[in-house]
């Protein structure tokens, strides 16, 4: 199941069928993260984690290393199967 979300996940970013939330944009900003860093996440990164409390379906927490730091990216998917990426924040070790 792990590896078939990823794989969905990865598909809908090569395919250009995500979306940014403006709260996702804010704090990338604030960060010093670009939205090339979060869609690299994305592709490389390590699914962390599935929560299925959101009525809008499951949401997941995609980890990556983006330079120096480790970044979690947390998406869903619309009813489209557009991956919707809503927020990341620094992993603190």
């Amino acid at each position: 199941m792990t590896e078939e979300i990823l794989i969905r996940i990865r598909r809908a970013v090569r395919e250009g069928r995500y979306d940014f939330t403006d709260h996702l944009l804010e704090e990338a900003a604030a960060d010093g993260l670009t939205t090339d860093d979060v869609l690299h996440v994305l592709l490389a990164g390590a699914l962390d984690s599935t929560y299925g409390d959101d009525p809008r379906g499951p949401r997941y927490v995609v980890r990556g290393d983006v330079d120096v730091a480790e970044v979690d990216v947390v998406c869903r998917f619309d009813r489209d199967g557009r991956v919707v990426i809503i927020i990341m924040a620094y992993v603190v070790d």
